[in-house]
C-alpha cells in the first residue's frame, strides 16, 4: 500500500511538472500573438446609452428575461414585425458569377393576384409602408457612434460577480428573419425610388448587424451571416436611381467603420482568452467542473454511461497537470487556427483548421484525460476566416459602388479606371483582401462594370471563371449592371 501511494504520489508530481511547463510555454505564446492574457482585453467597450444605438426604445422594449435563476435576457422581435398581416413575401432570384439577386415581382403579382395597371414596384412599396411604423422608430440614433446589444460582454461578466462560467450574453430570436424584412424594405424602397426611407433602412440594417459583433466566435458568426444578408440588398438598391451623392457619401461612411476580417481575427482572440480563463477557473473549481461535463453523455447503455460518469470524475479529480494539459492543448490548437497576424493570414486559415482537427482527433482517440476537456472546447472553425475575407471584399465592392454612382449621377457614366474616383475613396482601404498591397480589378462593361478580387489561391485571374479551375481558386467577382 505504502508503494502503490508513492507511485500514485510520484506519477501526480510528474503530470503536474511537465504539464505546467507545457503551460507555461502555451502561455508565453498567446501573449506573443494576442499581446495579452487578460480575458477583458479584447472585449467590446463599455458603451453608454447615449453612445450606443441599441438603447433604442423600440430594440430595447423586445429585451426580455427569459430565465430569471440564471439571468438569461433574450432580444425578441414580434414575428413579421415589418410585414402587415397577411403579406405575401416575394421570391429572390438567386444569381451566379457575382451578378445582383432581384426580387421577382413579376411572380409575386401572379402569386397575389395582380393589381390592375399599378406597377409591382409601387404595389409593393404601398403595401409595405413603413413597417407597421416601426421603421420611422427604429432610425433613432443611428448616427450614435457605437452599436451594442445590452448588456455588453463586460456588464455581463461584472453581473456573474467574474464568473465566466454563469456570465450570461443576451441573443437575439429571430434575427435572420428580421434583416430579411428590413431587406425586403431596402429594396422595395430602391425600386420606388424613395430616397429617405433607402438611406435610413441600409443604415438600419448595418446597425443590427455591427451590434450582434459581441466578441468570441459566436459573436462573429452572427454578423457575417447578417452582413451577407444586408450586402446582397444594397447590391440590388444601388442598381436603382434612389440616391443622391450626399446618402451614398453616409452609406459610404458607414461601411468603412467596419472591417470584417479584423473582427473575425479580434473575435477568435477573444475566443482564446476567455476559455482560456474558463478552463483556468474550472481547474480551481473543481466542483464546478464536474457540473459542467456531466451531462455531455449520449451514450445509449446504461454501462457505458456509468463508464463516462466515472472517467468524468476520474477527470476532475485526477493531478492538477491534467487539467494544466488540456488548457495548454485547448490554447496551443486555437492560436494555430488564428494563425500569424498579418492580412495575408486567413489565405491559409481553412487549412490550418483541417490540420487542427486531424491532430485534435488523433491525439483525442481514446478517453485520454491530458485532452479530454480540450476536445469539448475547441470548435470547428473550418473556413470562417475565408469567409470573413469575401464578407470584407464584398464590403470593400458596395464602398467602390458608391463612389462610382457618385461619378454616374455628375458625369452620366461609370468611369474607364478606378483613378477617376480615387479622391473620393481616399479615406478608405479597398485593396484586395487576397492581396493587400494590390487594389481590387475594375473592368468597365456594356451595363455596370465589374469588380474583382484574386480569392482564396490570391492568383489573378482577371476576373473570369476558369472552369477546369476547383471553385475555391477562382477569383470572387461583383458585378454592377443597372436596370434600363
Amino acid at each position: 500500500m505504502v508503494c502503490l501511494v508513492s507511485l500514485i504520489t510520484l506519477y501526480y508530481q510528474w503530470e503536474n511538472w511537465r504539464s505546467a511547463r507545457e503551460l507555461a510555454v502555451v502561455r508565453l505564446r498567446m501573449v506573443e500573438r494576442l499581446g495579452t492574457d487578460d480575458p477583458l482585453a479584447l472585449m467590446p467597450p463599455k458603451v453608454a446609452d447615449e453612445d450606443n444605438y441599441f438603447a433604442n426604445p423600440v430594440l430595447e422594449s423586445w429585451l426580455r428575461v427569459t430565465q430569471p435563476e440564471r439571468g438569461q435576457m433574450q432580444y425578441t422581435a414580434p414575428s413579421n414585425a415589418l410585414l402587415p398581416p397577411g403579406f405575401i413575401q416575394p421570391e429572390i432570384v438567386d444569381s451566379a458569377d457575382g451578378e445582383i439577386d432581384r426580387l421577382d415581382l413579376d411572380a409575386w403579382m401572379k402569386k397575389r393576384g395582380g393589381q390592375g395597371s399599378e406597377a409591382a414596384a409601387a404595389v409593393l412599396a404601398r403595401e409595405l409602408g413603413d413597417g407597421n411604423g416601426l421603421l420611422p422608430k427604429l432610425a433613432e440614433g443611428l448616427n450614435k457612434p457605437f452599436s451594442v446589444m445590452k448588456p455588453g460582454p463586460r456588464e455581463a461578466l461584472e453581473a456573474a460577480g467574474d464568473d465566466p462560467c454563469i456570465a450570461v450574453i443576451p441573443n437575439f430570436h429571430g434575427l435572420n428573419d428580421f434583416q430579411r424584412q428590413l431587406g425586403l424594405h431596402l429594396r422595395s424602397a430602391a425600386l420606388a425610388e424613395d430616397t429617405a426611407k433607402t438611406v435610413s433602412t441600409a443604415l438600419i440594417m448595418l446597425r443590427v448587424s455591427e451590434g450582434t459583433a459581441r466578441g468570441g466566435l459566436t459573436g462573429c458568426l452572427v454578423p457575417l451571416a447578417l452582413h451577407e444578408t444586408s450586402f446582397d440588398a444594397l447590391h440590388e438598391a444601388l442598381s436603382h436611381p434612389a440616391w443622391t451623392p450626399e446618402t451614398l457619401g453616409r452609406l459610404q461612411v458607414r461601411l468603412g467603420q467596419f472591417d470584417d476580417l479584423q473582427q473575425y481575427q479580434s473575435a477568435h482572440g477573444q475566443e482564446i482568452l476567455g476559455t482560456f480563463s474558463m478552463l483556468v477557473y474550472l481547474r480551481n473549481h473543481r466542483p464546478e467542473l464536474h457540473e459542467v461535463i456531466r451531462h455531455r453523455s449520449t451514450k445509449p447503455w446504461l454501462w457505458q454511461r456509468l463508464a463516462e460518469d466515472i472517467f468524468d470524475w476520474v477527470v476532475v479529480l485526477g493531478p492538477i497537470g491534467w487539467h494544466d494539459a488540456n488548457i495548454a492543448f485547448y490554447t496551443d490548437c486555437m492560436l494555430e487556427q488564428l494563425g500569424p497576424p498579418g492580412a495575408k493570414a486567413w489565405l491559409t486559415g481553412t487549412a490550418r483548421g483541417q490540420a487542427v482537427r486531424l491532430r485534435s482527433r488523433s491525439e483525442n482517440s481514446w478517453p485520454n484525460p491530458r485532452r479530454f476537456l480540450a476536445g469539448i472546447a475547441i470548435p470547428n472553425v473550418g473556413s470562417l476566416a475565408e469567409v470573413a475575407a469575401k464578407t470584407l471584399f464584398r464590403r470593400r465592392c458596395l464602398i467602390i459602388a458608391c463612389a462610382l454612382e457618385k461619378h454616374r449621377l455628375k458625369q452620366g457614366g461609370f468611369p474607364a479606371s478606378l483613378e477617376a474616383v480615387k479622391e473620393d475613396l481616399k479615406l478608405y482601404t479597398i485593396t484586395d483582401p487576397a492581396r493587400p498591397s494590390m487594389p481590387l480589378g475594375y473592368r468597365l462593361e456594356t451595363k455596370g462594370y465589374l469588380l474583382w478580387s484574386a480569392g482564396p489561391d490570391a492568383k489573378d485571374d482577371g476576373g473570369t471563371r476558369d472552369k477546369d479551375k476547383p471553385w475555391r481558386e477562382h477569383d470572387w467577382l461583383w458585378r454592377m449592371q443597372r436596370e434600363p
